[in-house]
């Protein structure tokens, strides 16, 4: 009997689960929602995520029984405070943490230049998740007392189902204690002991292809999982979706579109400039940049001022609009400046600086449609081009297209490259499960299937000279250069 594997995607609202068999084919899939983890403001709660792992592995049903093998992943980053035995001892601590602003200010420069270069990215709270360390001691400190290890959420995922606890490379980068240029030196213990973290709190760092221990028999009974079963270390969620789709130093660059729009690239040694999310990748001798920008959460808030109602139904009426306008009226269409709360990198706006440029009383309701979602696209473009050399082929591009052929299209005509569009939303878990296969089975996830969407030139015309327009506008609303492209 051909061995399966079982992928866990724990994300930011749902917990994510399938079944693949050791071709790589999904046999079962099952989703469940954890609306309630978030219900204190900067904090999350693992009973919620507890409750939607169970009820996600519940509905794949008979399809577990024969399970060789889980991998994880998670979303990131997320410091979770665990105990002797590996449970979570109090609420996680989420990046955009309010109160972790205060810490940030108050440690961040006291770094030297060499702890910071070592970090390999920006300083932002983002990249400096162990601030969370002193937000415990002095905000939540029955938390703090029954702390054993100083975690983040994969660290809580793995003990949950193991009874062990590490971390992997891709969440350590971004705790701002862990040397993401050269891992091999792991923690910087000038930062660590900046913070006044105790040394023996922190996890163990493994690769996230590695094994991290066996499914205990109390995780067995409660998930429905074969007991003594292999659990890989695992990893975040967007390496995950790089694994799935194959990437290494040298392919295609990935294209993430939904709340946020995430352009992901591997390389084969670390970007010095540090200007884009930077972390280690799933692999010794990799690393895996991120350029991340408003995304969806722009194009919603564009289509709420403009008219076009709430939620998908007034963001896909309003790409549609867009997609349908003529071109000579696409050329005289406003820009829209899409920042609409703080960002990470590689712009790193700490405050939103959005509005709409250019726009007159002739400019009809088409051409704010258009101005909106060019303003999105194009924002992608810029950092497209700062994450990724210019020629380098084809792009994967993930998010719920479905049989929609607007968006894909007016991406492919503003970036002048051809798309493979993947209509797979569950990467990242088919990711994770393909870590454990090929650690345990020597599995390999076969190329994902995907569908080519091309430029058309006679639009790829036209947004270069929007471009170039709308680069000045972005400059005179941000007040800053545009990105330089590599």
């Amino acid at each position: 009997m051909m061995s399966t594997f079982v992928g866990i995607d724990l994300g930011t609202s749902a917990t994510k689960a399938v079944v693949v068999d050791a071709g790589g084919e999904v046999i079962a899939r099952a989703r469940c929602a954890h609306p309630r983890s978030r219900s204190v403001q900067g904090r999350v709660d693992p009973r919620a995520w507890e409750e939607s792992i169970r009820g996600a592995l519940a509905d794949l049903g008979p399809a577990l029984a024969g399970a060789a093998g889980v991998g994880i992943d998670v979303h990131c980053p997320v410091a979770v405070p665990l105990d002797a035995a590996g449970k979570a001892c109090g609420l996680g601590v989420v990046w955009d943490n309010n109160i972790l602003r205060y810490y940030f200010n108050q440690y961040s420069d006291q770094r030297s230049p060499q702890a910071l270069a070592a970090t390999g990215n920006h300083p932002s709270q983002s990249t400096f998740m162990a601030l969370a360390y002193p937000y415990l001691r002095n905000h939540d400190t029955d938390a703090f007392a029954g702390m054993a290890t100083f975690g983040m959420a994969g660290t809580w995922l793995g003990a949950l189902l193991t009874g062990k606890t590490a971390l992997d490379p891709t969440q350590a980068s971004y705790s701002g204690i862990f040397n993401t240029l050269d891992p091999a030196q792991g923690w910087i213990q000038e930062t660590v002991d900046l913070l006044e973290v105790d040394p023996g709190t922190l996890p163990p760092v493994k690769h996230a292809v590695e094994i991290l221990g066996t499914v205990t028999p109390e995780a067995a009974a409660d998930f429905g999982l074969p007991a003594g079963i292999p659990v890989s270390v695992g990893s975040a969620d967007t390496p995950a979706a790089s694994y799935a789709l194959g990437t290494r130093p040298g392919t295609k660059p990935f294209f993430i579109m939904g709340t946020t729009h995430v352009i992901n690239s591997c390389l084969a040694a670390p970007d010095t400039r540090a200007t884009a999310l930077q972390r280690c990748g799933n692999r010794p001798g990799e690393w895996l940049i991120n350029g991340v920008t408003n995304g969806g959460d722009a194009l919603a808030t564009g289509a709420l001022v403009a008219g076009f109602g709430e939620a998908d139904g007034g963001v896909a009426g309003m790409i549609r609009t867009a997609y349908d306008i003529s071109r000579e009226d696409a050329v005289t269409a406003p820009f829209f400046i899409p920042h609409v709360m703080r960002e990470r990198g590689p712009l790193w706006f700490e405050a939103p600086c959005a509005r709409l440029v250019d726009i007159t009383r002739e400019t009809s309701r088409a051409q704010v449609a258009r101005g909106i979602v060019d303003g999105v696209l194009l924002v992608d473009r810029m950092v497209l081009g700062s994450c990724v050399p210019k020629g380098s082929g084809s792009i994967y591009v993930t998010g719920a297209f479905g049989a929609d052929e607007a968006f894909p299209q007016m991406l492919a005509d503003i970036l002048d490259a051809d798309l493979d569009l993947v209509d797979e939303s569950y990467l990242p878990a088919i990711g994770a499960a393909g870590m454990c296969g090929a650690t345990v089975a020597d599995a390999v996830l076969p190329e994902v299937v995907s569908r080519r969407v091309s430029p058309r030139p006679d639009w790829v015309a036209i947004n270069d000279d929007r471009w170039e327009a709308f680069r000045a506008s972005w400059t005179d609303a941000t007040g800053r250069e545009p990105l330089p492209e590599i």
